[in-house]
């Protein structure tokens, strides 16, 4: 079996190699899965570079990656063989840039027949870090409003296709110009550049001079302290990531300056989220139903993530840069097997 590893954190270019190991066995209650498709997001990236979260660092040597999509090939003693041949979306098991990967057959989530390979690999992360913001955390309601920073990211864009199933409205916030019609396009009610100078007075504008009742924020910095700014009495901004800081070495361009009396005077609320925590604290019950729930959302058509480009391992490299550029058109996939 082989995997793509790294023995010391570094540039991913420089520590990621592709070796051969063991072939592994699945535990009484795990099953094994023959990888067809992983994603390379920059998290993963961050991982090999030791900038992620200290929980998500993983003992070394390791092989990266957060999710993906295989066959099951083979079960332990107490899971029914029945279930060899199912395709199957991995829920948070760390570890997919390899060939098989080992997994609690509890987190194999089977997947639709409808769904592409391409979309499955993709449906853990960033629709369940939309959906879950919006829906579980905000709770938004029809008719109700969302402030969104990165509106054109990946998650920006789940979030306007859950938007317009759940009929709740949108604020989003993009960094260039030539975004705001294609948001507005993707159905986004209101649309402000960040690199016009006047945004701040626009956004107080466009809540009615009301302030901010739910925000999500992966930007952080100037933009994300001014969405805290501007929280409504009782308001809350969840910050789920610092674009501003993306690529980052200085410890200053990570911080987000909040202006307290705002906070205090409107008990508003601004708190981090990380997916990652949020599925360990839903547990993997209600996490799996979450997810079964999003796969019949994208077999129906209402949730898409993406466009994918496919890349072989011996073009890791080539998927590392491209899962980096600003402007990427498509996520890189890594090819493991084909079905």
């Amino acid at each position: 079996m082989k995997a793509l590893i790294f023995e010391r954190n570094g540039e991913p270019s420089e520590v990621v190699h592709w070796c051969e190991l063991p072939e592994p066995t699945p535990g009484p209650a795990e099953v094994r899965v023959r990888m067809l498709l992983a994603p390379v997001h920059p998290s993963d990236l961050h991982v090999i570079r030791g900038r992620f979260a200290r929980q998500r660092q993983p003992e070394l040597p390791a092989s990266p990656g957060s999710e993906g999509v295989g066959i099951i090939d083979a079960v332990g003693s107490d899971v029914s063989s029945t279930r060899v041949g199912e395709r199957v979306v991995l829920l948070d098991v760390p570890g997919t840039w390899r060939e098989q990967v080992i997994g609690p057959a509890d987190r194999a989530i089977p997947v639709p027949a409808a769904i592409s390979d391409e979309d499955a690999a993709q449906a853990l992360i960033n629709p369940m870090t939309a959906w879950a913001m919006t829906m579980c955390e905000h709770q938004l309601e029809r008719g109700d409003w969302l402030v969104q920073s990165a509106a054109g990211s990946t998650v920006g864009r789940l979030v306007l296709q859950i938007a317009k199933a759940q009929g709740f409205r949108t604020i989003n916030l993009v960094r260039r110009e030539e975004q705001v019609a294609e948001i507005q396009a993707l159905g986004g009610e209101v649309v402000l550049c960040t690199a016009d100078e006047s945004w701040r007075e626009q956004l107080t504008t466009a809540t009615g001079g009301n302030g901010i009742v739910s925000a999500i924020d992966c930007v952080a910095g100037r933009t994300g302290a001014t969405l805290a700014r501007q929280l409504a009495p009782n308001g809350r901004l969840l910050v789920y990531g610092a674009l501003s800081s993306h690529r980052q070495t200085d410890p200053a361009a990570f911080e987000m300056p909040v202006f307290a009396p705002a906070l205090v005077y409107s008990a508003a609320e601004v708190r981090g989220w990380f997916i990652f925590s949020w599925l360990a604290r839903k547990g993997v019950s209600e996490s799996s139903r979450t997810l079964r729930s999003l796969l019949d959302r994208m077999a129906e058509g209402t949730l898409k993530p993406p466009a994918a480009r496919r890349y072989s391992v011996d073009r890791a490299l080539e998927a590392f840069t491209a899962a980096e550029r600003a402007a990427h058109d498509a996520k890189p996939l890594l090819v493991f097997a084909e079905r």
